[in-house]
């Protein structure tokens, strides 16, 4: 088997680590720890909301916006992050992935540290919040930005690791990996029989 050959094999045929799965599952699950509550309170639950009950939008569309549109929103987020480490994510081009990952990882955990950081400081004393800041300001805020944090950082990391996974080759006359893990040449536009 020639060079060229072995190393198509060898990369379209490597396998996501533990490590990559458990990161990608981790920010799963945080976009749904995001989403499930905004779709309770689209029914008007209100458990674990972070504001006071005077804050909840009076007028429908902005309540369906604020609730179902962002739990609808986030619950696709959290199922599209499978594309970093699952094989369907091969249908979207690796660049879209990587981009999208580092993006929205990065401004999720800034956001979950940045506001985190500031709620903490109110919370010790360090520093006086406004009274509209203060009305606002409950328990449950201890829990969502730590959620932010961690959607973001998992979120990276998945596509820092797609980033550094070798690319599944499908070229023309490279190797095409078969279900049975044989690999077999592809047809070439080029070849010409005598």
């Amino acid at each position: 088997m020639s060079k060229a050959r072995e190393d198509a094999a060898s990369a379209s045929e490597v396998p996501i680590s533990r490590w990559e799965r458990a990161v990608g599952y981790c920010a799963v699950i945080a976009g749904l720890a995001y989403a499930l509550p905004h779709l309770w309170w689209g029914l008007g639950i209100m458990i674990a909301y972070p504001d006071t009950p005077e804050s909840v939008p009076d007028v429908a569309w902005q309540r369906m916006v604020a609730f179902w549109g962002m739990g609808a929103a986030s619950t696709l987020a959290a199922l599209a992050t499978t594309a970093l480490f699952r094989p369907w994510g091969d249908f979207f081009p690796r660049w879209l992935r990587i981009g999208a990952g580092l993006i929205g990882g990065t401004g999720l955990a800034l956001w979950g540290l940045g506001y985190g950081y500031l709620r903490f400081f109110v919370a010790v004393g360090r520093v006086e919040p406004s009274a509209e800041v203060a009305a606002s300001f409950g328990p449950w805020n201890f829990y969502w930005y730590p959620v932010f944090f961690i959607w973001g950082a998992s979120l990276a990391l998945a596509a820092l690791h797609l980033r550094h996974r070798p690319r599944r080759l499908s070229a023309p006359g490279a190797d095409v990996p078969q279900s049975d893990g044989r690999n077999r040449r592809a047809p070439s536009t080029i070849e010409v029989k005598p």
